[in-house]
């Protein structure tokens, strides 16, 4: 059986999918027990309970030989991310697989990326066996511009003259699910990118180009954004941490170098910021 953390989040609910494809055994630890329905009619086991509570982490691993950890980027991160390490030890897990962030080599003294870095190194050195999969810029960010480039034909985010290598939330499923379901990636890292470097104003071209009108990219400042996170977070470091993160992404000081991993993994080339805008172009079309 698996257990996967995280399993109501952008990648979490994304790898329940890879995962059910494969007809894997899985369970989720999850804190809101109106949302257990939804996986319970999926055949998948629920365990109610927060990553925060040792008796409910020990719980959701009785019987499990897998383990898939992703969450929130939060002040107690690291705290709970080492709970679940020692219980998944206790618990004779055979795999343990962390979904941490390529940022961790580009700026690791950063709040987020020094978290996970410290994560990392914890889990390498417990005497599990471990994969590593370090995504970074998700293609579904951009889904938080959607109003905007409806309403007013503009893709408002706070880049500046940044450049990302996105990556895609579904190819990072796709390899988790692969590296939990077959052999041969035991104490492997996985650097995960996009294969272009693209500039916002590139990617507003895009957006023009499969929208078929013209989008113009607008550099929203880091305090605009962070009254708008106010808005939707109750969480003063996280809003700090990702104010940090995105104006060390926004000065452009270090270029992410693509990876070939999905290539390798999947067997064919990651999905481009070109084919996610047409995969969800429903989001971005006027109404």
């Amino acid at each position: 059986m698996i257990l996967v953390f995280g399993a109501t989040g952008k990648t979490g609910s994304e790898i329940i999918k890879k995962l059910l494809a494969r007809s894997a055994s899985i369970r989720v630890l999850i804190r809101d027990a109106d949302k257990a329905a939804y996986f319970k009619e999926k055949g998948i086991d629920v365990v109610i309970g927060d990553a925060n509570d040792i008796a409910a982490v020990t719980l959701a691993l009785t019987g499990v030989t897998k383990v898939y950890l992703v969450l929130a980027n939060s002040q107690h991160q690291l705290e709970q991310e080492k709970l679940i390490t020692d219980c998944a030890k206790k618990s004779a897990v055979k795999l343990l697989v962390k979904q941490s962030s390529l940022e961790t080599m580009i700026y690791p003294n950063n709040p987020i990326p020094k978290a996970h870095l410290e994560s990392e190194q914890y889990i390498k050195s417990s005497g599990l066996n471990w994969v590593i999969i370090r995504p970074t810029f998700f293609n579904q960010m951009l889904l938080m511009c959607a109003y905007n480039i409806k309403a007013n034909d503009t893709l408002i985010f706070p880049m500046a003259n940044g450049c990302v290598a996105a990556t895609d939330v579904r190819d990072v499923a796709e390899i988790a699910a692969t590296v939990l379901t077959e052999s041969g990636h035991n104490n492997k890292t996985y650097d995960i990118s996009g294969t272009e470097f693209l500039s916002f104003n590139t990617i507003a071209a895009i957006f023009s180009k499969i929208l078929n009108r013209q989008i113009t990219y607008v550099s929203q400042s880091l305090s605009e954004y962070r009254k708008m996170l106010e808005t939707r977070l109750n969480d003063e470091w996280r809003i700090n941490a990702v104010c940090e993160e995105l104006n060390s992404l926004s000065t452009c000081s270090v270029n992410y170098v693509s990876r070939d991993n999905i290539q390798r993994i999947l067997g064919r080339p990651a999905r481009s910021v070109e084919q996610f805008v047409e995969d969800y172009k429903e989001a971005f079309v006027k109404e």
